[in-house]
C-alpha cells in the first residue's frame, strides 16, 4: 500500500521528500501546483514522512477522512506529472505546517498528524549542524522502539532506538539527525560503529546513492 501527497501539499510544494526517496516516486504537477507519488513505485519505506516540513505525506492506510479522495487524486494526477527526485525551493507564498494546522481548524477540520511525523513545522528551529552540539537529548519520536544494547555511548543509544523506530523501516541520516538533534557528522559516524557491531544494516538506494539504515532485528 503506497504512501499518499494530501491537499497540503497543493500550493506549497515542498521537495524535501523527493531528495531521500529511494524509488523515485514522486511527481511535480502543475494544476494543482503540488508533488504526487506514483502509488505503483512507492515502497512504503516512509523515508518521506518526517521529511515533509508541513506533513503532507501518510500511509494510506491512515489517511484522514478529510483527505481520503487523495489517494485516488495521486494514481490519477501523477501520469501528467514530471519525476522529481532533487531538492529545490518551495513555492513562493508556501505555508508553514503551524499556519496549515490553522487554517484547517477554521475549516472545522480535525486530522490527527501521520505517524513517522517527527511534528517539527517549517518554522521550527533549524537542526543542529554544528559541532558544539555534545549532549545527545531522548528522541522526540519513539514509538516501540528496540531496547539498545549494553555497553553503548549516549550518543550510540539515541541513534540506535531513532533507527530502531517500529513506524520506519529505513532511516536517512539526515532524519535521524533531525531527530537526535545532533551534528549529521556526529550521527553518521555512531551508525558506522553501530554498523560494525552488527546493531544496524545500511544499503544504498539508486537514488543519489543515498544511505539508509534499519535496525537488524526489524529489516533483516
Amino acid at each position: 500500500m503506497a504512501h499518499v501527497v494530501t491537499e497540503r501539499c497543493v500550493d506549497c510544494r515542498y521537495t524535501d521528500c523527493c531528495a531521500v526517496c529511494p524509488v523515485d516516486c514522486f511527481y511535480e504537477i502543475e494544476s494543482p501546483a503540488m508533488l504526487v507519488i506514483d502509488p505503483d513505485t512507492c515502497i512504503d519505506c516512509a523515508l518521506c514522512v518526517p521529511e515533509c516540513p508541513i506533513l503532507a505525506i501518510w500511509p494510506a492506510d491512515e489517511l484522514p477522512d478529510a483527505f481520503s479522495e487523495w489517494e485516488d487524486k495521486n494514481a490519477d494526477l501523477f501520469g501528467g506529472g514530471t519525476m522529481i527526485k532533487t531538492q529545490k525551493s518551495a513555492l513562493p507564498g508556501a505555508l508553514s505546517l503551524s499556519q496549515i494546522q490553522v487554517r484547517e481548524r477554521e475549516r472545522g477540520l480535525q486530522v490527527k498528524e501521520p505517524s513517522g511525523a517527527d511534528g517539527e513545522s517549517a518554522d521550527a528551529e533549524p537542526e543542529a549542524d554544528s559541532a558544539t552540539a555534545v549532549e545527545a537529548p531522548t528522541p522526540k519520536l519513539i514509538a516501540n522502539p528496540i531496547a539498545a544494547p549494553e555497553g553503548l555511548t549516549a550518543s550510540q543509544v539515541s541513534v540506535f532506538e531513532a533507527a530502531a523506530n517500529t513506524i520506519y523501516r529505513w532511516r536517512s541520516v539526515r532524519s535521524l539527525a533531525r531527530q537526535v538533534r545532533l551534528p549529521q557528522g556526529s550521527v553518521q559516524g555512531d551508525l558506522e560503529t553501530l554498523v560494525e557491531k552488527g546493531l544496524i544494516q545500511k544499503r544504498a538506494p539508486m537514488t543519489n546513492g543515498l544511505i539508509v539504515y534499519g535496525a537488524v532485528a526489524r529489516v533483516a
